[in-house]
């Protein structure tokens, strides 16, 4: 009976032993994030959240990623059961349209130390100039007549505070000076050339998403 008894008390320990899952790093979102919008220039910060669901500490060794232009870090090397934890994620800005960057992250767990979180990121000007830079010719005395247009390429109104110039001889006027999501203003320029030297300036447009700039180069040809 003693012997019985001592059977089920070794089985019994060996249950125990063989289920315990030991630290399992649950990441909220999975292993590919879509952050959204942002604006191009500026500061990407997000959160990666994460939990340890397993029965012993979750323990984070290394946390790195793809590229220079980005950084990572933990909130805690050292999480837990049932404890959650963040990694803040930050990317400089930098790029056009759609950009993804990685997150390497090494664990303790036995089955599955590695981690790997893509992050990708639209990023986007709220406005679009169309042309993004004004390059003619002509004679003094020549007036030229330029047209572009700003779109608003936001999700949310922007207004115009003011157009201008750095050079007198250049003129603009712009039919709205507030754009709703997905509008256009047309902008009418106007370059009057008074002495045989090439005209290096810009058109500036201040809106209450910052400042936009576009460059306008005009070579003079002798009369």
């Amino acid at each position: 009976m003693i012997f019985v008894k001592y059977i089920f008390f070794i089985a019994f320990v060996f249950s125990l032993v063989f289920s315990q899952t030991g630290p399992v790093m649950f990441i909220e979102g999975g292993a590919d994030v879509n952050t959204g919008n942002h604006r191009r220039g500026n500061e990407v910060v997000y959160e990666i959240k994460f939990k340890n669901t397993g029965d012993s500490d979750l323990k984070i060794t290394s946390v790195s990623t793809s590229c220079g232009c980005s950084s990572a870090l933990t909130s805690s090397d050292n999480i837990a059961p049932g404890s959650e934890g963040t990694i803040k994620f930050t990317f400089n800005g930098q790029g056009f349209g759609k950009v993804t960057k990685a997150v390497y992250i090494v664990t303790n767990e036995t089955a599955n130390p590695n981690h790997s979180i893509n992050l990708s990121m639209i990023m986007i000007d709220p406005v679009t100039l169309n042309p993004q830079s004004i390059i003619s010719e002509g004679k003094v005395g020549d007036e030229l007549k330029k047209t572009a247009t700003i779109f608003n390429s936001d999700t949310k109104d922007i207004e115009i505070t003011e157009i201008s110039s750095n050079t007198p001889v250049i003129k603009i006027t712009s039919d709205k000076m507030h754009l709703a999501s997905g509008e256009a203003a047309s902008l009418d320029i106007l370059i009057k050339i008074y002495e045989e030297s090439a005209i290096n300036a810009a058109i500036i447009i201040k809106t209450s998403e910052g400042e936009f700039q576009i460059p306008v180069l005009v070579d003079v040809k002798a009369n």
